[in-house]
């Protein structure tokens, strides 16, 4: 009968971790969806997370990156404990009072559970320069205090040398003079990248970011611009056309020969900014010099084809060189 209990008491461990780890995953996920959705709007950003806190034993990554995000986007997280105050309680599964070694170690447990759900909320806030609000029963207060922005803030810098790629967690300390008259909320550390970052990720991953923004960048000049045709049923095929003057790209020189990559992206998103759908195509250019010269004036036109059915959309194009040169451009379009 042990053995059996035993082995049951580990499967509802397991069941219960693989949940919560899901539950975490869905939670960070929506965090930085909102994160990203607000990064470029103008005016001060601000989110505010009411909720009773999640563990997050294995996501602390993910958790950092998104803090990272916020940061460099000027967004700040604050956070409510919406378990306002609350105390803990041993737990007896038949109603009975438990012995004084089950109550004192399920206690414990309870104890440890409430502070590392409060620990996610409090990083949170503290890594973005937010407030984290708890032990309160007056969440509308709490709600009302944090709407209001902060008298002084500051943003420290830091860049650590001869950083070492080990994926590991580094801790930081942040002191201040005068600390028995201030109050300092500043984050715990970093995790180090497990690797130096490679070129074509970072690439991907600012086209990504590009793609999901709402700010227009021109660094590379280019005009777009839409042409509808009716398909079979209810949808129709967007066509856009993209023309890009190639005359402000950098080119590299290889067997006498002018060579760049351009990346195009279109993206489709509804009136909700829930992206619909996109395409991505590449664009290798590796021209004599006499062939350049010709295109100087003219520059190049590519085309791509999105199926879309009726409704208000918002067309994004992000176009990037391998450089690193950017040109974004938005365009609303009512599909009849």
């Amino acid at each position: 009968m042990l053995r059996a209990a035993t082995s049951l008491a580990r499967s509802a461990v397991k069941t219960e971790a693989a949940l919560g780890s899901r539950e975490t995953r869905v939670s960070l996920d929506s965090l930085k969806d909102a994160a990203q959705r607000i990064a470029d709007r103008p005016g001060q950003r601000h989110i505010i997370l009411v909720s009773p806190g999640f563990i997050n034993p294995e996501q602390m990554q993910e958790q950092m990156a998104i803090a990272d995000k916020a940061v460099h986007s000027g967004v700040v997280i604050s956070a409510i404990d919406a378990r306002g105050l609350y105390t803990d309680t041993a737990y007896s599964g038949d109603g009975r009072s438990p012995n004084h070694t089950v109550a004192a170690a399920t206690m414990q447990y309870q104890q440890a559970e409430a502070a590392a759900d409060s620990d996610v909320l409090a990083e949170l806030a503290y890594s973005t320069g937010g407030t984290f609000i708890h032990n309160t029963n007056d969440l509308e207060g709490g709600i009302r205090r944090l709407a209001m922005p902060a008298e002084y803030s500051y943003m420290l810098g830091f860049s650590p040398q001869d950083m070492k790629y080990d994926g590991k967690f580094h801790h930081l300390q942040l002191k201040v003079k005068a600390a028995e008259e201030l109050t300092v909320q500043a984050r715990k550390g970093y995790y180090a990248p497990g690797h130096e970052a490679d070129p074509a990720e970072q690439a991907k991953q600012e086209i990504h970011d590009e793609v999901f923004s709402y700010v227009e960048v021109q660094s590379i000049p280019m005009q777009m611009h839409t042409q509808l045709a009716r398909t079979a049923g209810n949808a129709s095929k967007l066509a856009i056309l993209i023309q890009v003057d190639v005359r402000h790209l950098h080119y590299r020189k290889v067997d006498g020969r002018n060579q760049n990559n351009l990346t195009v992206v279109s993206a489709l998103f509804d009136r909700n900014g829930n992206y619909v759908s996109g395409n991505e195509q590449v664009l290798k250019m590796d021209w004599k010099d006499e062939t350049l010269e010709s295109q100087l004036d003219s520059g190049v036109t590519l085309k791509s084809e999105l199926e879309v059915r009726p409704g208000s959309y918002l067309v994004r194009m992000v176009v990037r060189d391998e450089n690193g040169q950017l040109a974004t451009q938005n365009g609303e379009i009512e599909i009849p």
